[in-house]
């Protein structure tokens, strides 16, 4: 009788293992792929340059109000100089947020010298010499537009200190930073 059950015991943790194996065997999954990731084109270009160039702005590469006052391409009391900053981000396929932060510690000892920015596509106009935006992929137009002004204002109190820039040479430096806007 003792053989008999042993026997029985042994048959039954045998058919459990077997139903139990089955029973797992249809849970299991086992799969494999291969996927292939586009990364998407970073290319921003300002005035048509990459923007991995680094280039200093001289007072040469602005363009002078007019006055009758004072002789072409020079920059005096009285008159402003504007330079156009073109960021292009047509062949990005993200969205992009720029940081421009003009350098003007060359005009520090000049009160009545300062610099404005104006986004020519909301003519938005700031006297700080930091200005940052966004540029969305889903933005008809992804060519943003800014004029940068340098402003010398005439002011017989600064009479003194103006003419120590008298045969002198002014420039800046534009630090532009790009990171892609992930959103909020």
């Amino acid at each position: 009788m003792k053989k008999i059950l042993w026997i029985l015991s042994i048959s039954s943790l045998i058919m459990v293992m077997l139903v139990l194996s089955d029973t797992y065997g249809l849970f299991e999954t086992n799969g494999s792929a291969e996927k292939d990731l586009s990364i998407g084109r970073w290319v921003i270009l300002v005035n048509d340059n990459d923007i991995s160039l680094m280039r200093s702005i001289t007072l040469s590469d602005f363009i002078y109000s007019s006055s009758s006052h004072t002789e072409d391409n020079y920059f005096a009391p009285g008159r402003s100089a504007q330079f156009d900053i073109v960021i292009d981000t047509s062949s990005a396929d993200v969205s992009v947020v720029y940081d421009l932060s003009i350098d003007d510690s060359a005009i520090d000892d000049y009160p009545n010298i300062y610099f404005s920015i104006t986004d020519l596509g909301t003519n938005q106009v700031i006297t700080n010499t930091e200005y940052s935006g966004v540029v969305l992929l889903s933005d008809a137009n992804r060519v943003k537009t800014l004029r940068i002004s340098l402003n010398w204002v005439d002011d017989i109190n600064y009479d003194e200190s103006d003419t120590s820039l008298i045969g002198e040479s002014l420039s800046f430096v534009i630090n532009a930073n790009f990171k892609q806007y992930l959103g909020e």
